[in-house]
């Protein structure tokens, strides 16, 4: 849970800087790179006046201190790498002034604020808004309280930093907090949480994670007595087989890592998969306690990644990770590739090809299938042995000569590709069962077309576009252009190859291709009636949802940062559509 993310901050007045030094970009070469060598400085921005990205100085002293004002129309960018805070950049807008001091110790810019007021001894800290964007709470011996309460009379995005110094423990209270997981406070801890005003909640944005020696607490880790654990496996630090605990807060974490020469097995016991869990050196798996499932789910695993090339007597080996991957190209192929004999139920191989020749994908359970240039076909062991788990849609790109004329050529064909990626990337995350190949790029304008739904109307009979199809056998079309409009396709919740079209524009982003094609595979948005549709949440929505994230809602999905459901059973579920027609729509041309 450590992943950065950017937040608007507004209003936010920081203390304790009395500037010797004003300096603004138009005094530094209209830079945003604020340079070393002075103890106090001002960095005004203003109308006229302004750059887009700043960046604190590289070469500060121990207690060097930066203000950073703005009365400027326009959003400036603080780059936070060299700043101790969580967040990707900081957004300043009109109005907005930030303090940072430098921690020479910490090696690290730190925001300077007054932490909350803390009465000793207290039972409950109920803790009272200072109205600023970062707020602060520091536990220390002196200044402890058993349980911290954090306010709900804050506006959006009110960033908190809750860490502990104290010798006794402490707890936050989870009343407002987006899960009720295990908010322990020992010395050392720390947490940032955001608020989000539609959810009413706290969001953890941050946690250190605490770190246990896997040789301290054997085959299994009975509790967690934090939101997010780390068990180190190494040298003199290791168990052959490690059970995760049988029960959990809401949304606790548990990471195992190694560092180990050998070789552990983590038990399925008490987690949703049965697929293979070993961790070798240089391993990270990661697990989630969801209370409505009583069980730890999958959150993230390695991958083994296989040139077919490398293949002992064209055999995949025994799986030792969830997803084992095998890549064929010219130069690195084999005509024939058979998967392993052994492995467990829900164990997943895929096979991509660049070849220019086919390769037969066989097994023990006498499955054979061919996997041909471009293509990438899953397959999943079952009790019957290993299955087919996704089926191959052939898709035709158009793009219009009007985006060559503002993109140039390279760059057209480039940003149509990315979207077709960033398709399979989401299918893939999504458990979706397909997967699309490129087999043609045409650059053409349907005639006459001023809106995309003109272009799904002349696009569908239109006889160039539909004779290149017929010649490449494409299943699905897509076409980009500069017309009015975002994105527009036909929703087919029963497949119809003279339908399948969707359409999108330049005016919009990358993500538009994989948004229309859900809607060719019969999911509607999110405000619609009916369970295929998508979902949206102010943390992130499915792709049918605001398309913020790479996944096709499902009930048995999860986001795997903040831990929501994405989806519903009967309800906000686009995979099971997606899957009742992915193998018709394969099968069109």
């Amino acid at each position: 849970m450590n992943k950065k993310i950017t937040f608007l901050l507004m209003g936010c007045l920081m203390s304790g800087v009395v500037a010797s030094t004003v300096l603004t970009p138009n005094q530094n070469q209209q830079s945003g790179q604020i340079p070393s060598g002075y103890a106090e400085l001002e960095f005004k921005l203003g109308d006229g006046n302004w750059t887009k990205q700043i960046y604190l100085p590289n070469n500060p002293k121990n207690n060097d201190k930066i203000r950073i004002s703005s009365s400027a129309g326009y959003t400036a960018y603080l780059d936070t790498s060299n700043i101790d805070i969580p967040l990707e950049s900081i957004q300043i807008n009109r109005g907005n002034t930030f303090d940072f001091i430098y921690s020479e110790s910490l090696k690290k810019w730190r925001i300077n604020s007054t932490p909350s007021a803390i009465v000793d001894n207290s039972s409950v800290q109920n803790i009272i808004s200072n109205q600023q964007i970062i707020q602060r709470v520091h536990l220390k011996d002196g200044a402890w309280a058993k349980k911290i309460v954090l306010p709900s009379d804050v506006t959006n995005s009110t960033v908190m930093l809750i860490e502990s110094d104290a010798g006794w423990d402490s707890s936050i209270d989870t009343t407002n907090l987006l899960f009720s997981s295990n908010f322990n406070l020992k010395k050392g801890d720390r947490y940032w949480f955001v608020f989000n005003q539609k959810l009413k909640k706290w969001v953890p944005e941050y946690i250190k994670p605490r770190q246990i020696n896997v040789s301290s607490v054997g085959t299994q880790l009975n509790k967690t007595d934090s939101p997010l654990t780390e068990i180190i496996f190494g040298d003199g630090n290791w168990v052959s087989q490690f059970t995760l605990p049988s029960s959990a807060y809401d949304r606790d974490r548990v990471i195992v890592k190694s560092t180990a020469t050998w070789e552990a097995t983590i038990s399925n016991q008490n987690i949703n998969t049965s697929a293979t869990l070993k961790l070798n050196r240089g391993d990270r798996y990661e697990f989630m306690f969801v209370k409505e499932l009583a069980k730890w789910i999958l959150v993230s695993a390695p991958e083994r990644v296989i040139q077919a090339k490398d293949l002992n007597n064209q055999k995949v080996p025994d799986p030792k990770q969830p997803v084992t991957r095998v890549k064929l190209a010219n130069g690195n192929w084999q005509s024939v590739i058979n998967l392993p004999d052994r492995a467990q139920i829900n164990d997943k191989i895929i096979i991509s090809s660049g070849a220019a020749w086919s390769s037969t994908i066989q097994a023990s359970n006498n499955l054979r299938q061919t996997i041909q240039t471009g293509e990438t076909l899953r397959f999943v062991y079952t009790s019957q042995g290993w299955q087919a788990d996704s089926s191959t849609i052939d898709m035709l790109l158009v793009s219009s000569p009007a985006v060559a004329e503002k993109l140039g050529a390279n760059a057209a064909k480039i940003r149509l590709i990315e979207g077709f990626d960033l398709t399979n990337v989401s299918a893939e995350n999504s458990n979706a069962k397909f997967y699309l190949r490129n087999v043609g790029y045409l650059q053409y304008k349907t005639p006459g077309s001023k809106t995309l739904n003109n272009v799904l109307d002349i696009g569908r009979v239109d006889k160039v576009i539909q004779n290149e199809r017929n010649r490449l056998k494409a299943d699905a079309i897509y076409y980009e252009g500069d017309e009015e409009g975002c994105g527009l396709a036909y929703l087919l919740v029963n497949p119809n190859s003279n339908y399948m079209i969707g359409s999108g524009s330049i005016n919009c982003g990358v993500t538009v291709l994989r948004h229309e094609f859900g809607h060719n595979m019969g999911v509607d948005h999110h405000d619609t009636a009916g369970p295929a549709r998508g979902l949206e949440h102010p943390l992130g929505s499915t792709i049918m949802g605001g398309n913020s994230i790479s996944y096709f809602s499902s009930p048995d999905l999860f986001h795997p940062k903040y831990g929501y459901q994405l989806g519903g059973t009967n309800d906000r579920d686009a995979v099971t559509m997606i899957n009742k027609n992915a193998k018709a729509v394969s099968l069109f041309k």
